[in-house]
């Protein structure tokens, strides 16, 4: 017998999804088509202080640091790799917006710092991010954007332990070079 229309069929994981779920959107697919549009938004307003995605999120997590750290570090917390991210640093670096210090403790090495137009400049795309999602959640009460909040705070959680078994159960799956094979 096919299932009714409107009635509901539950998951292993305690979801419930419209029996003809098949033709429904998929939470993942709307969650990334969402995260998509957002990014777009905000590439769009933060465009007008002259940022992109590129240079803004390195400068937040330098500054989150809130002391000097390497290139490397700081590629890492963004996730890029470190000859990517040094043009990036290059840029902001002529803008103004940071600059290359020597480690006191490796004169070899150079720390990424904040100057004080960075941190204006941060300031600057903090407000600007407040006052794009105040426009975009306008109209959703405060409750609602409060569990969409603790949802997403929960599948982030639930992301990075499924990152991290994906990268054990890889390592575990590794061939192993034995001697006399």
């Amino acid at each position: 017998m096919p299932p009714v229309v409107g009635s509901t069929q539950s998951t292993k994981v305690g979801h419930t999804l419209p029996s003809n779920h098949a033709e429904a959107p998929l939470f993942g697919y709307t969650l990334m088509s969402l995260g998509r549009q957002w990014r777009r938004v905000v590439h769009l307003r933060l465009a007008e202080l002259g940022l992109t995605d590129a240079t803004w999120a390195p400068l937040f997590h330098l500054h989150a640091a809130a002391q000097g750290i390497s290139l490397k570090a700081l590629a890492q917390r963004v996730g890029l790799d470190s000859s990517t991210l040094v043009r990036v640093v290059d840029l902001l670096e002529n803008r103004g917006l940071v600059r290359r210090e020597t480690d006191a403790h490796d004169r070899r090495s150079k720390l990424l710092q904040v100057t004080e137009s960075g941190n204006a400049a941060v300031a600057d795309v903090r407000a600007k991010l407040v006052q794009v999602e105040g426009r975009l959640l306008d109209g959703m009460d405060a409750a609602t954007s409060q569990l969409l909040l603790q949802g997403m705070l929960q599948l982030q959680q639930r992301m990075a332990q499924e990152l991290g078994d994906a990268v054990e159960d890889a390592d575990d799956t590794e061939p192993t070079m034995e001697r006399g094979r």
